[in-house]
């Protein structure tokens, strides 16, 4: 197994290894972490509004605060 630094050879040319950068961080989090938590706090959103209006259900974070 090769370093991850290392370079590889392909038809006579070094080709550059795949790298974790800054701007690959910054697109998992735009494009997946962001939307990710906006999907859950959508449906925990939608369920506190579920359970208090059909069950009479306190629930999540805003029931503890009163």
């Amino acid at each position: 197994m090769r370093p991850l630094g290392k370079s590889t050879r392909i038809m006579g040319l070094d080709i550059p290894r795949r790298r974790f950068t800054g701007w690959a961080a910054l697109y998992f989090v735009v494009f997946f972490c962001v939307p990710l938590l906006a999907l859950c706090a959508a449906l925990d959103a939608i369920l506190h509004v579920v359970l208090k209006a059909a069950f009479g259900i306190c629930y999540g974070v805003p029931c503890w605060f009163g």
